[in-house]
């Protein structure tokens, strides 16, 4: 994996792994962007922006929940990429207003 991204392609690896672990009547809410580490604001970036090592997270919103994940590791691989979003959104999903301390598992990849 290259050290730089734009952030369409860390939307496009992301976004399947996110979907996969979400039951059909939250996919359809899913609001899935990438911020900026440390924005407060939670502008999100465009998707020609350039994403390096830790320089973003990606955010989501699921039935009117929101939630992030950390900086985003991109050094590591398409596939560290995608495990270390699907841990922080199980970590999400868990602690989730609706599905309080479900665990669900995470798909093959």
């Amino acid at each position: 994996m290259p050290e730089i991204m734009e952030v369409r392609d860390v939307l496009a690896v992301i976004r399947p792994a996110v979907l996969a672990m979400l039951y059909p009547h939250e996919a359809t809410t899913l609001q899935l962007f990438l911020v900026t580490t440390g924005d407060m604001e939670l502008t999100p970036l465009q998707d020609d922006d350039v994403v390096i090592e830790g320089s973003a997270m990606a955010r989501w919103r699921i039935r009117r929940e929101d939630g992030g994940s950390s900086s985003l590791r991109i050094e590591g691989g398409v596939d560290q990429l995608v495990a270390d979003v699907q841990s922080d959104l199980q970590d999400f999903i868990a602690g989730s207003r609706r599905t309080w301390g479900e665990l669900r598992p995470l798909p093959p990849r």
